[in-house]
């Protein structure tokens, strides 16, 4: 009993120690990557101020369409503008027809894949680049067809490869035509804030075509991202805008929201840290009780050993061995639980930490006691 209690609150101290060390990471990532974004040209954000009424308003009104293609003309085919979307949605497939999908989003009928809008300034901002196949040409972007080319994430790959052709509820078809490297990702300063992970993901190509609605000319105008190489061209955009009468919006730039940004992050992992740390420190204790209560309970066979012979550095191999093993399971399992967030060195670092100390406690303890009180434990 004592063993299951000690391999479990092992498991929970590497959990531990795996998720401040991903925090710091994550932190650091974040701010590497706003500095690298940020070095060449400003980037700025589309902030939208239209109320619910006119959303509604042009939602309901196809007449719209042409004032709003006007908007989105003026933010994407500027040529004092380089702009790129970071609008995403879901692409939802039959879950009957679908096979195994767990680890993706599903409802009792269908399965539910993001997407997200990409164009050529998108993959240069993020260093994205597929790993397999090739990525959208100029023609991608344009053209009017049937069948969609798409980039998927690498965990997809279970389900489809280079060109399949999918087809999802909707009546779009799409053909796979490139597999993005694992782990590629971007972040999103203005929406959550996060890194966003491409893995389980689909890219399609920034098509014009492919925005028929209201809805769909709003939604991607409201998440365009863009350098100008002078300034005056944001004021020319938002005083053109007005004339159309549709969105209200103006420019933010990233660089001083990420000041805002790095702030916020910074102020949640002083907390993260402060909290995991007491739980750390909690969890350490109540290891290092375990384990001295597991010393307790074999003392008489200690004594017994060392009567016969056994030296300290044999004790030492014994109880080391069984706790080796114990490190080497919790190492098994942590990967299975934390999965995106575990690190196998981190932990693996941990471990061997924890071993020294957890050498030296039995040494302390029995080094310590007489060797009548040795004898006598078998009588507690």
């Amino acid at each position: 009993m004592n063993s299951i209690i000690l391999l479990l609150e092992t498991i929970m101290l590497l959990v531990i120690v795996n998720l401040i060390v991903w925090s710091l990471n994550d932190a650091q990532n974040m701010k590497n990557e706003i500095q690298r974004l940020n070095e060449s040209q400003e980037i700025y954000g589309l902030i939208d101020f239209t109320t619910r009424m006119r959303q509604e308003e042009l939602f309901q009104n196809d007449s719209s369409i042409p004032r709003l293609k006007k908007l989105y003309d003026l933010i994407y085919e500027n040529d004092q503008v380089k702009a790129f979307p970071l609008y995403s949605s879901n692409i939802e497939f039959q879950k009957s027809s679908f096979g195994n999908s767990g680890f993706l989003s599903t409802s009792e009928t269908n399965v539910s894949i993001p997407f997200l809008y990409a164009n050529d300034r998108f993959f240069e901002y993020f260093n994205i680049s597929p790993a397999e196949g090739k990525s959208f040409d100029s023609t991608d972007y344009e053209k009017n067809s049937d069948i969609v080319p798409i980039l998927i994430g690498s965990d997809l790959t279970f389900k489809f490869k280079i060109g399949d052709i999918l087809e999802p509820i909707g009546g779009l078809r799409y053909q796979v035509v490139g597999v993005l490297h694992e782990g590629s990702s971007y972040i999103d300063i203005m929406a959550s804030r996060d890194f966003k992970n491409l893995d389980k993901m689909i890219i399609l190509p920034f098509n014009k075509n492919l925005f028929v609605s209201p809805i769909d000319h709003s939604a991607i105008i409201s998440r365009a991202y863009l350098t100008v190489d002078d300034p005056s061209a944001l004021s020319e955009i938002l005083q053109r805008s007005a004339e159309t009468d549709t969105l209200s919006f103006a420019f933010k730039s990233m660089l001083h929201q990420s000041k805002f940004v790095a702030q916020d992050k910074e102020k949640m992992l002083q907390l993260q840290l402060l909290l995991s740390s007491l739980i750390l420190i909690f969890t350490f204790i109540t290891v290092t009780v375990s384990y001295l209560q597991f010393i307790e309970k074999h003392i008489y066979e200690f004594g017994v050993h060392i009567l016969s012979g056994a030296t300290p550095k044999d004790l030492m191999i014994r109880l080391g061995g069984q706790f080796a093993l114990l490190l080497i399971l919790s190492n098994l399992l942590v990967p299975n639980l934390l999965r995106a967030f575990a690190n196998l060195s981190v932990s693996v670092a941990a471990s061997a930490l924890l071993c020294v100390v957890f050498l030296i406690l039995p040494m302390l303890r029995l080094g310590r006691m007489p060797m009548t009180s040795m004898l006598k434990g078998r009588s507690r």
